[in-house]
């Protein structure tokens, strides 16, 4: 088990070295990492873009006030061909299609009015597709009504913010940027 207290680290470089970290460890081993806060941002982050994150397992607890140790344990990526059903994905909203596959691919189920608070997803491309229903997709603030049967592109890099204007169900495949 590998550990990283990060909290004498300048936040802007905290989590270009946790990336760091995490790459240097084998499948099936864990990052441990020490905090001054809930990792949240983090977690999040992981799950988008890496595809040897196991987001399943990771855990946290808060052991002191200033004090938070997170698990982000790391699987081996496979290669391969392999099939799911949607329908059979568990998660709300979100679950993913293949975990710890690339490209990240999500199978996005919102009610009507439920929307995904606005984010980005730097280095990916973005393909939505909407399978069912109708959204209202918000890229860096513009309004795209987006409906069952239409796909939309966009740079990760976009602030994204999909709301369901019906019940709907979209696919998101996060492809990350070809090295320019």
């Amino acid at each position: 088990m590998t550990e990283l207290d990060v909290r004498q680290i300048p936040p802007s470089e905290r989590h270009d070295r946790i990336h760091d970290a995490f790459a240097e460890l084998d499948p099936g081993e864990t990052l441990t990492v020490v905090n001054d806060h809930e990792p949240t941002p983090l977690y999040h982050e992981m799950a988008a873009e890496v595809p040897a994150f196991d987001a399943d397992g990771y855990a946290v607890e808060r052991e002191e006030a200033s004090r938070f140790v997170a698990e982000f344990p790391k699987v081996e990526v496979e290669s391969g061909a392999e099939t799911v059903r949607l329908a059979d994905l568990d998660g709300e909203p979100h679950a993913a299609a293949f975990p710890g596959r690339e490209p990240k691919t999500v199978r996005l189920s919102l009610d009507t009015g439920q929307s995904v608070p606005e984010h980005t997803h730097p280095d990916r491309t973005v393909l939505f597709h909407a399978l069912t229903g109708a959204f209202e997709v918000r890229l860096d603030g513009e309004e795209h009504a987006v409906e069952a049967g239409e796909i939309v592109r966009f740079d990760g890099e976009t602030a994204v913010e999909p709301t369901a204007t019906e019940d709907a169900t979209a696919l998101v495949v996060l492809a990350p940027k070809a090295d320019a």
